[in-house]
């Protein structure tokens, strides 16, 4: 079992600050588009953060975590639409039966997209030698492509995850997409 699990299932202060620091923003970005608020959003990731620590929950690993904290904010927003009769439009993309599976699936897409979006704030070279990478090229057939040196792709995507893993450190579990 990660230590860091170990540490949060034990209610350690210092563990829930670092995951408080980590899921934070995420969660509440994700509760803000069904919410359409963001103190709103920000009041239920509070709540089910608090609820997380007050309980007896044990948590098995990384995912699972991540998998109860979403799941939570989404069902508390949902819950809060219901409670206050708000009218809100679902699409089938924001369907309140989701399968474990399309919720598992939404989540990673999130992270995803997050990690995009930090990845197209790379200067242009060390951008494209990312992108390439997460389409599955070799460091060979990138050199080519930008008629480079293969080591200095190398050199360009070690200093792009360093950037990465600077401006994500909030939030290790991106780099994890990496």
């Amino acid at each position: 079992m990660n230590s860091e699990i170990e540490k949060i299932n034990k209610r350690e202060e210092k563990a829930w600050k670092v995951l408080f620091d980590c899921y934070y923003a995420p969660l509440c970005c994700y509760a803000e588009e069904f919410l359409r608020s963001k103190m709103l959003a920000e009041d239920i990731v509070q709540e089910v953060i608090i609820k997380a620590w007050n309980s007896d929950y044990q948590f098995e690993n990384d995912r699972n975590l991540t998998y109860y904290l979403y799941k939570s904010v989404y069902n508390n927003s949902f819950s809060y639409l219901r409670t206050k009769r708000r009218h809100v439009e679902l699409t089938e993309v924001v369907n309140m039966n989701w399968s474990d599976e399309e919720f598992a699936y939404t989540v990673k897409e999130e992270m995803f997209r997050r990690l995009y979006a930090e990845i197209q704030k790379l200067p242009e070279r060390r951008r494209a030698i990312m992108m390439m990478t997460i389409e599955g090229k070799s460091g060979r057939e990138i050199a080519e492509l930008l008629g480079i040196s293969v080591n200095t792709v190398k050199g360009a995507k070690q200093k792009a995850i360093e950037t990465l893993r600077k401006n994500t450190r909030n939030n290790p579990l991106l780099l994890l997409l990496v």
